[in-house]
């Protein structure tokens, strides 16, 4: 759908009246503007009517090239547009400060028209016109006059320009809102959409309420796809302590520790305990190595946060690093003394302990096969062989099971018979090489 402005005829009788402060074409311009309005033909064509001050934000009509929301049309003759013309073409020789001439011309609008009228209620909001064109002047002195604005006004203002502006609007904000309430919601929706409305908001909320907001928003930046480290540091400046959390459990620390952002952890961590946990059973050291950041784990050391707290899925830091394949994480745990095993290394070293322990038992019957058999002459070599080749095993196998790294988990009934069977074994086999030696001796 096309957009189209109409600059009315009486235009440049109105800026001539302005410049040349002559009351009586200010006061015909405005008797005679057309009626401020939009009317749609049957082509879907919008045509739109604003009210003086509009234009002489613009002073001129935009060319069809300059980006717009609206085609600029004028509707005066060649006489007129020449005086517009050069009246432009003198302000840009002299180097006239446009802002300056902008605030001059409305302030004398004022002396013959309500601006305030002249604002409300139109399709395209002034203030956002005189941000787009940093006209900050006269936007401190539309707040010092006491313009009220609206709540989307008010916070487009307080995004789009200078402290300068910002302490005006602090300073007249009782005098310049048309709607306290509105304002206030708006202003707390673009915090928590990561706009920094915090000093916006301290002025029309209590303390309390803001702190709460304030940790709200940086939960919320924290949990986007793109989250952008400055907003987090902003937030974290203003005072968001990271206490937030979201469906899981996990508080808005955690996720800004899983993402690396050291400077704001920083900040933040004086304010939580020790071993904090989510729903998952998750400490801050977790987060940490998921981060893959030595820096970050070396912090989350200095909290006390345990480095070897398994979560309820049976993981711990370093397994976590290892599920992520974070490298840098799982080097700095390594450094610390702290290193496991994965699962299946787990399952290989118990397969490997119980292994032997089979082995070791099964020797047993192998000897007493080796002293029974006719076939065999030196029985009493390969008995006494075979219960060392069973106690070398057995010691083996306890070496390897002794290793900080086994697993300490709980081992099922069915190795358990095996250790037994073991110990079981080498203790008959070792009874049984006594006898024989006993036997061997007693002969010579």
């Amino acid at each position: 759908m096309e957009q189209v402005l109409i600059w009315p005829a009486q235009y440049p009788m109105l800026l001539k009246g302005l410049i040349e402060q002559n009351g009586a074409y200010i006061l015909d311009a405005i008797e005679a503007w057309p009626n401020c309005q939009q009317m749609k033909d049957e082509q879907g064509v919008t045509t739109t009517i604003l009210p003086p001050l509009f234009y002489l934000a613009w002073l001129r009509p935009l060319e069809p090239f300059e980006a717009c929301y609206f085609q600029h049309i004028e509707d005066y003759d060649d006489k007129q547009r020449q005086y517009v013309n050069s009246v432009i073409q003198h302000i840009e020789e002299n180097d006239t400060d446009q802002d300056e001439l902008i605030k001059t011309l409305i302030q004398r609008l004022g002396q013959y028209s309500n601006i305030q009228a002249q604002v409300q209620e139109q399709s395209l909001s002034f203030v956002e016109l005189l941000c787009d064109k940093h006209y900050e002047k006269t936007l401190i002195w539309l707040l010092e006059k006491g313009l009220k604005f609206s709540a989307k006004e008010i916070v487009s203002l307080w995004c789009n320009s200078s402290e300068a502006t910002h302490s005006a609007l602090l300073t007249h904000i009782d005098t310049c809102l048309l709607d306290r309430a509105a304002t206030a919601k708006l202003a707390t929706d673009s915090l928590l959409d990561g706009k920094q409305t915090f000093e916006l908001l301290c002025t029309m909320c209590d303390k309390e309420e803001v702190t709460g907001l304030l940790e709200q928003a940086l939960l919320f930046q924290l949990t986007q796809q793109q989250v952008k480290q400055s907003a987090i540091i902003t937030l974290v400046t203003q005072g968001a302590k990271g206490t937030a959390r979201d469906s899981c459990g996990r508080s808005a620390i955690m996720l800004a520790v899983e993402n690396g952002f050291v400077s704001a952890v920083e900040t933040m961590l004086p304010h939580h305990k020790v071993n904090e946990l989510d729903e998952s059973g998750r400490n801050l050291m977790h987060y940490a190595a998921a981060s893959n950041s030595a820096a970050m784990i070396e912090m989350i050391f200095e909290h006390g946060d345990d480095p070897t707290l398994a979560d309820i899925h049976g993981d711990t830091p370093y397994r976590v690093a290892m599920k992520n394949q974070a490298l840098t994480s799982k080097q700095t745990f390594e450094q610390h003394g702290i290193i496991e095993l994965s699962n299946e290394a787990k399952y290989q070293k118990i397969k490997t302990v119980h292994i032997l322990y089979a082995f070791a038992a099964i020797l047993l019957p192998l000897q007493l096969f080796l002293f029974f058999t006719d076939e065999v002459d030196e029985k009493a070599i390969a008995t006494l062989v075979t219960t060392a080749a069973s106690i070398a095993i057995f010691v083996f196998a306890r070496r390897k099971r002794s290793n900080p790294l086994y697993p300490s988990s709980s081992t099922p009934w069915s190795l358990i018979g095996v250790n037994a069977l073991a110990w079981l074994s080498i203790g008959v086999q070792v009874l049984f090489s006594v006898l024989v030696l006993i036997a061997v001796l007693s002969l010579q």
